[in-house]
């Protein structure tokens, strides 16, 4: 998840220098989007073409409609924003992947990555966790659209590539989503959703994009009971579950893989809207986890019951201390390693302060700092701190 700045640091975000907005604007490849009715196998631009227009990275494709959309005025100042910045970043999503490379188990090549509060956070995800089978993501955001870039006109195109460039500005500037500017950028005339984002992330990677469907896990959802005992007459009238799914191949390995995304609140209060949701994320065995930027959401009494289920089912989480309090992953017989430094919570969240964790970090006697940004205090050089949680029988 987000954390939810005060609105006096976004508006000095708004004085950074040009230069960092350019690093900014490459990080447009996050946006996660919705797919109504099916997939788009036929569409005149495949989903890779689509995919590496939304990136600012050249298709290699040679129809005349794409060579239209290249050749606009549009396209070419989203290019040269991508440019600007895609070194910089790069330099990081190298950093984190040696680092998963060096000290994440064997047991996290393969199976399935959960990525609770995710966001359209695909970067982050696959550069620590490369080799899952399946990723599933889950926070508010709805999915929405592939763009259909073919079909707009160029000012529509100005504005969707515009938008995603500033959708993007936390994910490239913090490493992590502010989630009241995701409910406002996600939600314009040009970008509806997530889609988007995350198949700008996939081109950027270079991944192919073969497949984006509309995914309804439980379709058949039974309504909860009402107070006086009988059934609820109709559907949760505030958030009703919207998923999609990803299906994207590696060229480097010929590997395919696929991402789960659903929109839905997995608070307790909500979870009686979707009594299947927690069974069928049992269906998935023995993940990993990741909780990155959470908003010390599972450290509250609202989400005791995913809290719960990710300690019992998970083999490795990674997350940084806005993810399961370090008490309660320790009391449930994981090996911890700590990486970093600890710093107290930003002021939004100093009452999440965790002193047994600071003492665990003064045993540990840390002095490397994390070489990638992690959680809301990156921008205290090298002071991110990251948690590497392992079941016993985890081998490395």
């Amino acid at each position: 998840m987000h954390l939810p700045l005060p609105s006096v640091f976004l508006r000095r975000l708004a004085t950074l220098p040009s230069v960092l907005w350019a690093v900014l604007a490459v990080c447009w490849f996050a946006a996660p989007l919705s797919v109504p009715g099916g997939a788009y196998a036929d569409e005149p631009i495949s989903l890779t073409t689509t995919a590496r227009l939304l990136a600012g990275v050249d298709p290699g494709a040679s129809a005349p409609i794409v060579a239209q959309i290249t050749a606009g005025e549009a396209w070419q100042q989203h290019r040269k924003a991508a440019r600007a910045g895609a070194r910089q970043l790069k330099a990081r999503l190298d950093r984190i992947n040696q680092w998963q490379a060096r000290y994440l188990p064997a047991s996290t090549r393969g199976g399935t990555l959960l990525y609770p509060f995710s966001g359209p956070d695909f970067i982050n995800a696959y550069a620590l966790f490369p080799d899952a089978e399946t990723y599933v993501f889950f926070s508010l955001e709805p999915p929405g659209d592939v763009p259909q870039l073919d079909r707009m006109q160029p000012e529509q195109q100005a504005a969707l590539f515009g938008d995603l460039r500033v959708a993007l500005n936390d994910l490239v500037a913090l490493n992590f989503f502010i989630t009241p500017n995701m409910k406002e950028n996600l939600q314009t005339a040009a970008l509806q959703g997530t889609v988007p984002v995350l198949m700008a992330m996939m081109g950027m990677l270079d991944l192919q994009v073969d497949s984006v469907e509309r995914m309804e896990p439980w379709p058949d959802r039974v309504q909860p009971a009402a107070a006086n005992g009988s059934k609820t007459s109709s559907a949760h009238p505030e958030l009703l579950e919207q998923g999609v799914r990803i299906t994207f191949t590696n060229p480097r390995t010929s590997r395919q893989q696929v991402l789960l995304y659903l929109s839905i609140d997995v608070s307790d209060r909500e979870l009686r809207y979707y009594p299947q949701f927690l069974p069928w994320l049992r269906t998935f065995s023995h993940p990993s986890v990741l909780l990155k930027s959470a908003s010390y959401l599972l450290h509250g009494d609202h989400f005791r019951r995913l809290r719960k289920q990710l300690l019992e089912d998970a083999n490795v989480i990674v997350q940084d201390d806005t993810g399961i309090p370090y008490k309660t992953v320790k009391e449930s017989g994981f090996t911890i390693s700590l990486f970093g430094q600890y710093e107290r919570p930003v002021k939004l969240f100093e009452g999440r302060f965790q002193s047994d964790l600071e003492e665990a970090y003064e045993k540990a006697g840390n002095t490397d700092p994390v070489p990638f940004p992690f959680g809301y205090n990156w921008r205290k050089e090298g002071k991110s701190g990251l948690l590497l949680a392992q079941r016993a029988s985890t081998s490395q």
